[in-house]
């Protein structure tokens, strides 16, 4: 089985927080009111659920939540109204431990917490902020060695915008190592991109490609989206396909990755097509002469997160002044 990058990277962060507010509040530790900041906390974090207008920061957003967060303990928990109040205090700082809001030097904000806890807990140690700055950077180095072990000196993508498209790319693996001379370019592309290697390259894509949307997640960017290339033939393999895709299933990941297929091979793999869109991955179609253009068909593309035509295609007109009533969003190539 393939490694969920995404999932690895939220547990370790996760774990910094709890290693935090244990940190602070020793015997006073409340795990269940914890685990409810940490969860609004990574929603928006890292899955953006709660965004309402493209104007408004990531660093608005999570602290609103935790304020919404607060008032929902204390209406559920009122006896234990005078500890969630604290919890939010200090799990405020979180924001400056991963990279929500910038910090130079993460002591200073140590200091603060430990004057914090020392007038809020009346609680002070001589090691207190010397095993939170050794706990915070360690976590934060888990994440950035998680991050780097994919990367590799023999494949990286290329990524190029869609003409007349913003913030939605074009992803292509490609490789960085020398064949003999006497293997054609034509040759190597076509064991390159055909068959089972094909398929197996794809883990390798997607791990690349999942590391990029985090770098733009944590840099807070959660506008660009990716279509990648997908193997048809994986449709009719379910353990394989399985593994493959476990690279991608996080949702925060899936918001931003379609997987690239022809109309044609669509319509011989419907229902297992279906069956990943229900478990959340989104699709790119590229239409190909096996489609009937009629309203019925225009509208069910709506299906697909986006649509690839190619300029040369036979019906391409049609297609076009059809999609001026249903708007589906069509990339032209």
């Amino acid at each position: 089985m393939t490694i969920n990058i995404m999932n690895e990277y939220i547990e370790i962060t996760k774990k910094q927080i709890s290693t935090y507010l244990k940190l602070v509040f020793e015997d006073k530790y409340d795990e269940n009111i914890n685990n409810i900041y940490i969860e609004k906390y990574i929603n928006s974090r890292y899955y953006n659920f709660f965004s309402d207008s493209e104007s408004t920061t990531i660093r608005t957003i999570i602290l609103n939540e935790l304020k919404k967060t607060q008032e929902y303990a204390i209406s559920n928990n009122f006896y234990n109204k005078e500890i969630i109040e604290k919890i939010h205090v200090f799990f405020c700082y979180v924001l400056y431990f991963d990279d929500v809001v910038y910090c130079k030097d993460i002591r200073t904000k140590i200091v603060k917490i430990a004057k914090l806890r020392k007038r809020i807990l009346n609680k002070e140690d001589d090691l207190f902020e010397q095993n939170l700055y050794n706990e915070m950077i360690e976590a934060n180095e888990n994440k950035e060695k998680l991050l780097s072990k994919f990367d590799t000196k023999e494949f990286f993508l290329k990524i190029t915008n869609y003409k007349q498209k913003n913030n939605i790319y074009r992803v292509n693996l490609k490789y960085n190592f020398k064949f003999p001379m006497e293997y054609s370019e034509m040759a190597i592309n076509k064991v390159f991109n055909t068959g089972i290697t094909s398929e197996d390259k794809l883990t390798i894509e997607y791990y690349l490609i999942v590391v990029q949307v985090i770098k733009d997640i944590i840099r807070q960017n959660f506008k660009k989206q990716y279509i990648v290339e997908f193997a048809a033939s994986l449709l009719i393999k379910s353990k394989k396909i399985k593994s493959i895709l476990n690279c991608i299933d996080n949702s925060a990941i899936q918001d931003k990755i379609s997987l690239k297929i022809r109309y044609e091979d669509f319509l011989q793999n419907k229902e297992p097509v279906y069956d990943l869109m229900r478990e959340g991955y989104r699709f790119c179609v590229i239409l190909d002469d096996s489609f009937e253009i009629n309203y019925k068909n225009m509208e069910n593309l709506k299906m697909f997160k986006y649509v690839i035509l190619d300029k040369e295609l036979q019906n391409y007109n049609e297609i076009m002044q059809l999609n001026n009533e249903i708007n589906n969003e069509i990339i032209e190539i």
